[in-house]
């Protein structure tokens, strides 16, 4: 009997078969890359509501400041102010409200802003 040059069976099975692990582990690690980008997108969009939202404020006129709660996109804020010894500068309380990883995750913020008299 001959014997031909090339792989067996056997080892043409099992090289498939690590070949399987290996692709299964790739799988699993781009979906939990995915879940880990979509966290961060939520978490971006959450902060970035809360910066805007005191950016409008610091723009606005300190006569006009009060307090309110908007909705931007499934983002909820919700805000209030206090008054401080200077008649130029007002303390923002803030709330950021929205869902991540399937729960409903609330951030508090609490800066002072100079408002224009």
């Amino acid at each position: 009997m001959r014997t031909r040059p090339g792989f067996t069976l056997i080892e043409v099975v099992i090289a498939a078969f690590v070949f399987a692990v290996g692709v299964l582990a790739l799988e699993a690690t781009a979906v939990t890359a995915l879940r880990q980008l979509r966290r961060a997108a939520d978490l971006s969009l959450a902060a970035s509501v809360a910066r805007t939202r005191l950016e409008t404020l610091a723009a606005s006129r300190c006569a006009g400041l009060t307090g309110g709660v908007d909705t931007i996109g499934a983002v909820i804020s919700a805000w209030s102010l206090e008054p401080t010894a200077s008649p130029s500068i007002r303390g923002v309380s803030q709330t950021v409200t929205y869902e991540l990883d399937g729960a409903e995750r609330a951030d508090s913020y609490h800066a002072m802003v100079q408002c224009s008299p």
